[in-house]
């Protein structure tokens, strides 16, 4: 689990306040009094956070990290004093699987500068989330609108047929006409329970042979 250190120093601060001197230091007696050592190698920028790709030091540590590695810095600000630039810093950071650990506020939940990142990453995060999970449906819907199987078992009122190598569905004519039942006993206001009853009266089986259950009807119903 290697583990990196952080520093930048603004040009238009305070070098005694903030200088590398005084964060390497901070570091360094953290590292040793939590276990963090060896520090493998620690990343500096002497430009001020205005862009992001100006600063090659953070580009280098990006480009560096690793899941489960660790980054040590001593604030919070030494990253970025720009919200969506800290949201982008710890997202990528969190993309990687790689943990961040700021000194000043010891990961304090009631710090709000802290709590505010964690909001930005968790909004980032759910984003990504939402755009891979859209992907999907798209691919899965261009899938199903060419008649391709999606995968998984063969839906009931279909059969697989292999066609330029891949699995395409084709109506099965007699499962057809239990599903245009299904949907007229749905269209009646009956439950699915009790259209599975129904259709298990009538000696109708799954694809499996075996009963109908309320959630088998389900799924032929959201097909």
């Amino acid at each position: 689990m290697p583990i990196y250190s952080y520093m930048r120093l603004s040009t238009d601060e305070d070098k005694q306040s903030n200088s590398f001197e005084i964060q390497s230091q901070a570091i360094t007696t953290y590292a040793k009094a939590n276990g963090l050592e060896p520090i493998v190698k620690t990343f500096k920028d002497t430009k001020s956070g205005a862009k992001l790709e100006q600063r090659l030091g953070l580009m280098e540590l990006l480009n560096t990290i690793k899941k489960d590695d660790k980054v040590i810095v001593q604030k919070i600000d030494r990253l970025s004093r720009d919200v969506l630039q800290m949201g982008w810093i710890r997202t990528e950071l969190a993309r990687k699987g790689c943990e961040l650990v700021i000194i000043d506020t010891k990961n304090d939940n009631n710090d709000p500068m802290a709590n505010l990142m964690e909001q930005i990453v968790t909004a980032f995060a759910d984003y990504e989330r939402q755009m891979i999970k859209s992907r999907i449906q798209a691919t899965m819907d261009l899938k199903k609108s060419k008649g391709e199987k999606l995968g998984g078992a063969i839906p009931f009122g279909f059969d697989v047929i292999e066609q330029d190598k891949k699995k395409v569905l084709f109506k099965n004519d007699v499962e057809q006409k239990v599903v245009a039942s299904i949907k007229r006993y749905k269209s009646k206001g009956l439950s699915l329970g009790a259209i599975a009853k129904k259709l298990n009266e009538r000696g109708i089986t799954t694809k499996n042979g075996k009963e109908f259950q309320s959630m088998q009807v389900k799924r032929i119903l959201d097909r």
